[in-house]
């Protein structure tokens, strides 16, 4: 049994936890039945497995990898199909994939060593006739010996196959990785590979994509017209390979992986490589402190400090004669101390109020250069200016521009919803995410671009829905009026959804006015009820209504109405099934006759009704039930107030459910990189209490605490063996406030407190 797959069994194989998910394909752990081996199984997903083409393209890569033996390449152990999945059973890897691999750091000789181990993997893969065609950091895992291995061959053809395919035209892999010719849709051999390797390199050196764009097909554009970038300074000895590994003829590029390893080597042999740490996140004091400071951010060019040093020069000649009258002051040891590098001159005259401190400047002035700089992301110069604050917590400017550009970012995606630029909005948003996590600001902004994509679908499947089917076609025409209104709920003033309303709100008034003049009267009641709800301010609507009315028998089908829609509420048919409800008949009432009291009272009763289910379902937290009871409200032509109020009520319970699932996911986080009480504010404890305020007897919230004071504790001990006796008492009331009732702990200060007496 699985997560998602209730009651999947594979041969031989006992299925575990989920691992990841893709949009083919779903990674379980599992264990090998008889060897206890720990193996991964990567499940077709249902949606895609319904798909013939892509269900073959799954089963002929399974094949094709697990004729694969190479020390670079992951081993698949069996393949097949059970129960109509289709599955890949393969090796476990413990150590992640290249993206995580760049988030913990990599040194740049690391990093050159995984192109060359991916670089050999498809040579081999490409003797022996496979293309890839989905090289990118996903794909590349990490054994525990720190080896990189290609995985991944779900799309992955023989040379016969894809010289002679039929499906030209057809564009496969990842957009941002993938070559000129496979933008262009054109058959690819191995040096397609190469090229979406040599992406993945230019990745790894700067942090950032050679290509970006809005749309998958923009991005393919570049790839096949852009030139190819310039690296920052401090790769400069890269840029001949980055030149031709990027080519966008494939006869101008390295034709073999190993002429691409040749050129590395020749790079590492003059000695041009860098000795540094490249990450994909920004660096924090810490890190540096724990390497020396040899951190190098993705987007940050060494030859910028070249630069602010020549302007510091001036400054520290006025030092240094400071300097000397200090060290004057403080005798022949203050000398012995700078002569013998104990104390650091620069730094001393800064703490003493003489003189600013260089790292300070230096810091300063690079962050306010960045900010400047129109190619410079969010995370480069947030990044920046904690460093400042890194060295002085309290620099009003740095604080400053930090929240400056936090409020910059949230203005720049509200301006992409107004130009309905969501994709634009969307890489910003994560963005924002990413480098100021504990905004609680992004929640709602998060739901809002949802709403907003979702938004753009329902206009683009209603436009198709009255193309096909004509706007005079009733049924049509009422489930287009439901999704243009909800269109305005989830996007206020959207353009399209308020002009097709206003037309159809004007065809409907025209056909109940040609109804009514014609003597039909039910039908011109009913087509008006369809206008009004399109567009009740429509200035037609008294015209038409007034023609109802002065026929002779406007009144018994009012009556006829009201008659109908009591016996409706006696039966339960409150605003289902459609068309014959009790909601429904009342609103037809309304649009003929606004002002009759019979049918106003029997539409608020049913409303008081409705609301009281809805409150019932969300006390339960059944919110897939009261989406349906708002669906149904809303089609019945239930008050817009109403179905929003509800609405919200519901919007409200998944932001809540939505806040818990990142501060527990934030809380593991920090909790694996051991922030648990600090930095303030923004600690796995804080989070974890956080969730219980928001969900009490949460019971995931309660085991990480567990945990948390479970290493308290035995920092506490680790603290006490090495004397720090202070530390180690604070360390230990820490974890006794989170679980007090731990008798062990009691008495372990109780006893520290009497050998300190």
């Amino acid at each position: 049994m699985s997560d998602g797959q209730p009651g999947l069994e594979i041969p031989g194989v006992s299925l575990g936890e989920i691992l990841g998910r893709g949009g083919m394909s779903t990674i379980y752990a599992g264990t090998q039945a008889g060897t206890e081996q720990k193996v991964a199984v990567k499940v077709l997903n249902a949606g895609v497995a319904a798909l013939p083409a892509a269900h073959q393209r799954f089963l002929s890569g399974a094949k094709l990898h697990s004729q694969l033996k190479h020390p670079n390449i992951v081993r698949v152990l069996d393949y097949g199909e059970s129960e109509g999945k289709s599955y890949v059973v393969q090796e476990y890897l413990s150590g992640g994939d290249l993206n995580q691999q760049l988030q913990k750091g990599l040194h740049m000789q690391a990093a050159i060593k995984i192109i060359k181990d991916i670089a050999r993997a498809l040579d081999y893969a490409h003797a022996v006739g496979v293309i890839h065609r989905d090289i990118k950091p996903e794909n590349i895992l990490f054994r525990k010996n720190g080896s990189a291995v290609l995985t991944d061959f779900d799309i992955a053809v023989t040379l016969s196959d894809e010289s002679t395919r039929t499906d030209k035209g057809t564009v496969f892999g990842t957009p941002e990785y993938i070559s000129p010719e496979q933008a262009a849709g054109r058959p690819v051999d191995g040096r397609s590979d190469l090229y979406s390797l040599s992406v993945v390199m230019f990745h790894m050196f700067t942090g950032d994509l050679p290509y970006r764009a809005e749309t998958a097909m923009g991005v393919g554009v570049k790839h096949l017209q852009d030139p190819i970038p310039k690296l920052p300074n401090y790769l400069a000895a890269f840029q001949q390979v980055i030149d031709k590994a990027l080519a966008k003829k494939p006869e101008a590029r390295f034709q073999t992986g190993e002429e691409l390893v040749e050129a590395l080597d020749r790079i590492r042999s003059e000695a041009d490589v860098p000795e540094a740490t490249i990450k994909s996140r920004p660096i924090d004091t810490q890190e540096i402190v724990a390497v020396g400071g040899d951190l190098l951010s993705t987007t940050r060019d060494p030859a910028r400090q070249e630069r602010q040093s020549l302007r510091l020069k001036r400054r520290r000649r006025v030092r240094s004669a400071l300097l000397v009258l200090l060290l004057a002051a403080i005798g022949a040891g203050g000398f012995y101390a700078v002569e013998m590098r104990l104390i650091d001159p620069d730094r001393l005259l800064a703490q003493m109020g003489i003189g600013e401190d260089p790292l300070l400047i230096v810091a300063w002035s690079e962050a306010q250069s960045m900010r400047q700089d129109p190619n410079q992301g969010l995370t480069a110069i947030v990044a920046a200016y904690r460093r400042v604050l890194s060295i002085d917590p309290d620099h009003a400017g740095a604080r400053s521009e930090v929240a400056n550009l936090n409020a910059d970012w949230k203005a720049s995606i509200r301006e992409a919803f107004m130009q309905r630029s969501l994709q634009r909005a969307q890489t910003r948003l994560e963005e924002g995410k990413s480098v100021f996590p504990n905004d609680p600001q992004w929640v709602q902004m998060d739901i809002e671009l949802q709403n907003r994509q979702r938004a753009e679908r329902i206009v683009s499947m209603t436009e198709a829905l009255l193309t096909g089917n004509g706007i005079s076609d009733l049924p049509s025409a009422t489930a287009a009026i439901q999704s243009y209104q909800e269109v305005l709920r989830l996007a206020p003033a959207h353009p399209e959804a308020q002009q097709a309303l206003s037309e159809i709100a004007l065809h409907y008034a025209g056909l109940a006015s040609a109804a009514a003049e014609s003597g039909e009267v039910s039908n011109a009641i009913n087509l008006l009820e369809r206008a009004t709800a399109a567009d009740a301010t429509l200035t037609m609507l008294d015209d038409v209504r007034k023609l109802i009315s002065q026929a002779t028998t406007a009144r018994a089908a009012i009556d006829d109405l009201l008659q109908q829609a009591r016996q409706y509420r006696a039966e339960g048919q409150l605003i289902k099934p459609s068309g014959e409800n009790a909601a429904e008949l009342y609103h037809r009432v309304l649009a003929t006759d606004p002002d009759n009291v019979f049918a106003a009272q029997g539409l608020d009763e049913v409303t008081a009704q409705i609301t009281a289910s809805a409150e019932q379902l969300l006390a339960q937290g059944d919110l897939a039930a009261v989406d349906m009871l708002v669906a149904q409200a809303a089609a019945a032509g239930m008050s817009e107030s109403i179905v929003n109020e509800i609405r919200g009520r519901m919007d409200t319970e998944l932001e809540r459910l939505s806040t818990i699932e990142q501060r527990l996911a934030q809380a593991e986080e920090l909790i694996d990189v051991g922030y648990l009480t600090a930095p303030t504010n923004e600690n796995a404890i804080t989070y974890l209490r956080e969730v219980q305020q928001l969900d009490p007897g949460n019971e995931m919230a309660a085991a990480l605490l567990q945990q948390c004071a479970q290493r308290l504790a035995e920092v506490a001990r680790e603290a006490y063996e090495f004397g720090l006796g202070d530390a180690a008492e604070r360390y230990l009331n820490l974890a006794l406030t989170i679980t007090p009732e731990v008798a062990e702990w009691v008495a372990l200060r109780e006893r520290w407190e009497a050998e300190k007496s």
